[in-house]
């Protein structure tokens, strides 16, 4: 650690008079004649110097003659900013700046290839976390589980109120493809959740459908008042919470059915 003082020069030129001299002051604590003098310049001072000087000087607070505290790589940041202003002036900064982006983009890339190829899991998970970081998951369920939304809040309440199992969100994986459902109940039942208001998001869910579809039974769970949008998915369409009630009760009745 490195420190800036408020009155600088007037420490150092206090502890020079009071040694008598540069020479005679850099004797008495072991610093060198030209750190004193970069020292009345401005220089940071280490903290093993600093105490040296305040324990010379009979300081009691040393925080108060502080004014900055710098971290140990100071100089590298300080030579780094003149070399970026060099570069600027030279007009070479820019292009660079390309070449170190295009080189850490590629290097990105392998990396994303390499994962999803030898660890695709862990990868999907990562990326997964990453995403309900920067997605703000703020609503919380019965269950203790952050969620997008507040109709996802109230699908999870009612499995919750229900006492039916489920797992939000969790990874699973159809022929090497890798999603991420809304709700999976008894490992055989996915549940989308939307409010999204358009034709686009109905085709998205469809082409998803039809790959969960393969060892799932999907249900896509809407407002009433959405159905226009989404009546390609007929099907597998349930309208409202109202509704999702009683067919979440057929799963309850299916679950207690197999277990007796």
């Amino acid at each position: 650690m490195y420190f800036k003082l408020k009155n600088q020069k007037g420490v150092i030129t206090k502890a020079i008079k009071k040694a008598g001299a540069y020479r005679r002051l850099g004797k008495i604590l072991k610093i060198s004649k030209s750190s004193i003098f970069e020292y009345s310049k401005g220089r940071p001072i280490s903290r093993k110097n600093l105490d040296k000087i305040i324990t010379f000087l009979k300081i009691k607070n040393k925080e108060k003659i502080i004014l900055e505290n710098l971290p140990n790589n100071w100089k590298q940041i300080k030579g780094g900013k003149r070399l970026v202003g060099i570069k600027k002036l030279k007009g070479t900064f820019e292009k660079e700046m390309k070449v170190w982006r295009d080189f850490q983009s590629k290097k990105l890339k392998k990396w994303h290839k390499f994962m999803k190829i030898n660890k695709p899991e862990g990868y999907y998970n990562l990326q997964y976390s990453r995403f309900k970081k920067i997605a703000g998951y703020k609503y919380q369920t019965k269950n203790g589980e952050k969620v997008r939304n507040s109709f996802e809040k109230e699908t999870a309440d009612i499995l919750k109120d229900l006492k039916i199992d489920y797992e939000y969100e969790p990874l699973i994986n159809i022929d090497k493809n890798y999603f991420f459902p809304d709700f999976l109940i008894n490992k055989k039942i996915i549940i989308e959740c939307t409010m999204w208001k358009g034709l686009e998001k109905a085709y998205k869910l469809k082409s998803k459908i039809d790959m969960l579809k393969k060892k799932y039974n999907v249900y896509v769970l809407i407002p009433k008042n959405l159905y226009s949008y989404y009546k390609i998915l007929n099907h597998h369409l349930i309208l409202g919470l109202d509704e999702f009630v009683l067919v979440a009760q057929t799963f309850k009745a299916k679950t207690l059915k197999k277990e007796q």
